[in-house]
């Protein structure tokens, strides 16, 4: 399965909390990020990465998450 990154952000002045999560694809990747973020509340977004690319950013601050 592809390894994805999460880069877990909880303010402008804290570096990212960065953890590697396993998933079939893409979505299921984006899936996962956001039920990460919506079982933390010390989290504002999200973004997700694989090989390097940004594939999502989701953000706590809507009632669902949305894609810059």
């Amino acid at each position: 399965m592809p390894i994805y990154l999460f880069h877990l952000h909880d303010g402008p002045d804290v570096p990212p909390r960065t953890e590697r999560v396993e998933a079939r694809d893409d979505a299921e990747a984006r899936n996962l990020a956001e039920l990460r973020l919506k079982l933390s509340a010390a989290f504002q977004h999200v973004e997700v990465e694989r090989n390097g690319v940004e594939l999502a950013r989701l953000h706590r601050d809507s009632g669902a998450p949305r894609e810059d």
